[in-house]
């Protein structure tokens, strides 16, 4: 009887998944839960795709799929495995979008800069496909921001090429682009503030905040908004200015 029933939950369904791999593609945990506790393998893999990267790419909401990988790292999982593509579960869940996810595996041990075979990390996966949640988390947990694809891309430059232009602001403002424009201090310290002020919002009042204000405030430069507004000076432009010109603006404020 134990032996039918070890055969039945190591049993090969099509593709050669088993029942485990089938229940954590869906983030079904009480199911999980269960073939792991009569023996199912937590490191199971098909041609290098693990249990860990199905769970992470289930279409199943965040709270189970974090549980599922919770319970499968606890039982020993590896989150650093890579597919045959290079891929971690860690770029997994930053590619479907689960911030928490994305959180939890770098706490356990993910590797947060690691590239795949096209030299993509999780926060550039997360930058291509827009998930501004994940990027703002990935950016607090210390991804670099400046590391490129093997077509020399960056998280920015994707996120402008797939027209995520609120994530392309973000990631430019953070990828010190005004450096040497400023005093290095001053500017750090403002995008610290820029990202608190986001954090700090949700999606729906973030919204509300136009770059050039959220810009400002991270600065302490709330005061001189109207004044820009009157020299007709946008964000864009106050960022890619020349010294000359930043001082020319200095002298009319």
């Amino acid at each position: 009887i134990f032996k039918s029933y070890f055969l039945v939950i190591e049993t090969s369904f099509q593709f050669g998944w088993t029942p485990l791999m089938c229940a954590a593609s869906v983030a079904n945990f009480a199911v999980v839960r269960l073939l792991l506790d009569r023996g199912a393998n937590a490191c199971f893999e098909i041609d290098k795709y693990t249990v860990l990267m199905a769970a992470c790419t289930a279409q199943a909401s965040e709270e189970n799929i974090l549980n599922t990988v919770e319970l499968l790292l606890s039982r020993n999982a590896d989150p650093n495995l890579a597919c045959r593509k290079q891929m971690t579960a860690l770029m997994y869940a930053a590619r479907k979008g689960y911030p928490r996810v994305v959180a939890f595996l770098v706490a356990h041990g993910s590797h947060i800069n690691a590239q795949d075979e096209n030299g993509y990390t999780a926060l550039i996966w997360a930058a291509q496909h827009g998930h501004k949640s994940v990027i703002l988390k990935l950016l607090e947990l210390g991804a670099d921001k400046n590391l490129q694809t093997k077509d020399e891309k960056t998280a920015a430059e994707l996120a402008k090429i797939n027209k995520h232009l609120e994530i392309f602001s973000l990631l430019s403002l953070a990828a010190n682009h005004v450096q040497g424009r400023c005093h290095k201090a001053v500017e750090q310290e403002a995008i610290c503030k820029f990202l608190t002020a986001i954090s700090d919002h949700s999606v729906g009042s973030c919204s509300t905040f136009h770059d050039m204000e959220v810009f400002l405030h991270g600065l302490g430069l709330e005061h001189i908004r109207e004044l820009l507004k009157e020299q007709d000076i946008a964000l864009r432009q106050l960022l890619t200015m020349q010294k000359d010109d930043l001082i020319q603006v200095s002298v009319l404020l």
